[in-house]
């Protein structure tokens, strides 16, 4: 029989402050929701601005192949749907908040 010793499975005790400051640095490292929406909101932008792009180029004829068109519009329904999503699920989050009672 093998025996484990106790020592090896007791880890030290963490203060509170340590707690704080781990907390501190995780926060820092995530993105914040106002950073992934800004991103979300410039790629629907870019996006469009390519759609756009696109529809002038198959107005004047310059387009040799269809399938970029279609592949640049699908992103951008995409990202259009995307956007939307999240901006639906930050208001029902809002909505939801301002719910609670105190």
């Amino acid at each position: 029989m093998f025996i484990v010793p106790i020592s090896s499975t007791i880890s030290p005790v963490n203060s509170v402050f340590d707690e704080e400051k781990k907390a501190e640095k995780v926060a820092e490292d995530t993105p914040q929701f106002s950073d992934v929406f800004r991103e979300i909101f410039n790629d629907v932008q870019e996006t469009q601005a390519q759609t756009q792009v696109d529809a002038v180029k198959i107005i004047q004829g310059d387009i040799d192949d269809l399938h970029t068109i279609y592949n640049n519009m699908t992103k951008a329904a995409v990202a259009v749907e995307t956007f939307v999503a999240v901006k639906n699920a930050a208001v029902d989050a809002y909505n939801q908040v301002l719910q609670i009672s105190m």
